[in-house]
């Protein structure tokens, strides 16, 4: 049964990392009395997760944590309070950002934006979100999901029309799988595109992201991804490309945000 659990959170492809560590730190918590199979978790994380600079930065933790049982349920147990706690913390960076504007567009799903944007509703309910459904995996229906549950106003577009609602936000904000050491940010494709939509039409572009996210790297390797999720049809000549990342240059963004 655990088992099981840990191969869900291994295979989602919409959550953001944010939300996948908050899915994992209850996982261990479930599995804190047996070390053996932490152990083993924390090799399949690494070997499937361990693109994400987040995710690499809890598993380092949680190693620290495993000298001992108390430490390891302290830190488990106060894990989620301080998430909440650092989300809390950006916001109160980027309000002074926020507190003239109305609307903004976003993609893909990130828990840190979504904590954002709920602080930021909750002293404006006039605000507006619009969101990209974010190909192939979709994590923007659910991010736009989420939005509406909050009683949110948010407009769920496809990717391609990102040029058409550029001019009709007042600014974007992107999370960060990575933040390299060059200042350059790693996020959901489609990101590059809105960044130099911003720079065209004179938006910002505001990034938030925990500084568990800041990582040594000075490059970042693109990855290919299984074709077959963007279409699973076999066509002679054709070859179809699925890439879930990409690299946004730090000219084009506006300002990061962290704890």
């Amino acid at each position: 049964m655990k088992s099981h659990q840990l191969d869900r959170i291994l295979n989602n492809k919409t959550l953001g990392s944010s939300e996948l560590v908050k899915i994992l730190n209850n996982y261990f918590l479930s599995i804190r009395k047996n070390k053996s199979e932490i152990l083993r978790s924390i090799r399949l994380v690494k070997a499937r997760l361990g693109h994400l600079e987040e995710i690499n930065s809890y598993i380092r933790q949680v190693q620290s944590e495993l000298k001992s049982e108390p430490g390891l349920l302290y830190f488990l147990r106060s894990h989620s309070f301080q998430q909440k706690a650092k989300v809390d913390i950006i916001f109160k960076k980027i309000y002074s950002h926020l507190k003239t504007l109305n609307s903004v567009i976003t993609l893909s799903r990130s828990g840190t934006i979504l904590g954002i944007l709920k602080s930021w509703h909750q002293k404006n309910k006039n605000i507006r979100v619009v969101v990209c459904e974010s190909r192939p995996n979709l994590e923007g229906r659910l991010m736009a999901e989420s939005l509406t549950r909050e009683g949110i106003k948010t407009e769920l577009i496809t990717d391609a029309m990102l040029g058409l609602f550029i001019s009709k936000v007042d600014a974007a904000i992107i999370g960060a799988d990575v933040v390299l050491n060059n200042g350059n940010i790693v996020n959901k494709v489609g990101s590059k595109a809105l960044s130099l939509l911003c720079r065209e039409y004179k938006k910002p572009l505001f990034v938030v992201t925990a500084k568990s996210k800041l990582s040594k790297n000075k490059s970042f390797k693109q990855k290919k991804e299984n074709p077959k999720e963007v279409w699973d049809k076999n066509v002679k000549n054709l070859s179809v490309s699925n890439i879930y990342f990409e690299e946004i240059e730090k000219k084009f963004v506006t300002k990061i945000f962290t704890e």
